[in-house]
């Protein structure tokens, strides 16, 4: 028969053998789920970047828009102004003209008038159709929103899938066509 452990120096030995083993375990163990976890942050990280970049790019496509836009603005005011400033001056010249006639410098002025009145109508209707444009716009991209994922819940739905496939694979009553018209049908999917 053996004895174990019958020096206390052996005793000794073994408790700080297997806490270094228990150690050594605990280190690994830390380095191994430190460089998991490092890998998974890369990962997250990487797709936030992706999005982020996505988001960045659709960000300045809508900010080059808006300031095209805004520049557009800013001519047709430029030029507003130019041409009130036009009537304005034509309208000192032409005063002259009429300063005998009351009635007609009058008559003149009032036309003048009612045409820059007729130019802020029609730069006004000019706005209200770009927000009408615009509100259409937003509605056109949420019907379609809500088309494509009614599409994808039907195309996804197995009642459908079955439906289908049981179509496909009916091929007697296809339509007869020219045999180098007729179609491929696809393989019917292996997990459905």
């Amino acid at each position: 028969m053996m004895k174990y452990f019958d020096q206390p120096v052996e005793l000794v030995l073994w408790g700080v053998g297997a806490a270094l083993i228990v150690f050594l375990a605990f280190r690994l163990g830390r380095i191994v789920g430190r460089s998991s976890a490092s890998k998974e942050i890369a990962r997250k990280e990487q797709e936030l970047f992706t999005a982020q970049k996505g988001f960045k790019t659709l960000y300045e496509q809508e900010l080059a828009t808006v300031r095209a836009e805004n520049e557009q603005l800013k001519a047709q005011a430029t030029q507003m102004a130019t041409k009130v400033e036009e009537y304005r001056k034509k309208a000192a010249g032409l005063g002259g003209l009429f300063s005998s006639g009351g009635k007609k410098a009058d008559a003149m002025y009032a036309l003048l008038l009612e045409n820059e009145a007729l130019e802020e109508a029609l730069y006004s209707q000019n706005e209200k159709l770009k927000q009408e444009r615009t509100d259409s716009l937003k509605e056109q991209m949420r019907a379609t929103g809500y088309r494509r994922v009614l599409m994808s819940q039907l195309l996804n739905d197995n009642r459908i899938k079955e439906y289908v496939r049981e179509i496909l694979e009916d091929e007697h009553r296809l339509p007869l066509t020219h045999a180098s018209e007729q179609p491929k049908l696809p393989e019917p999917p292996a997990g459905n």
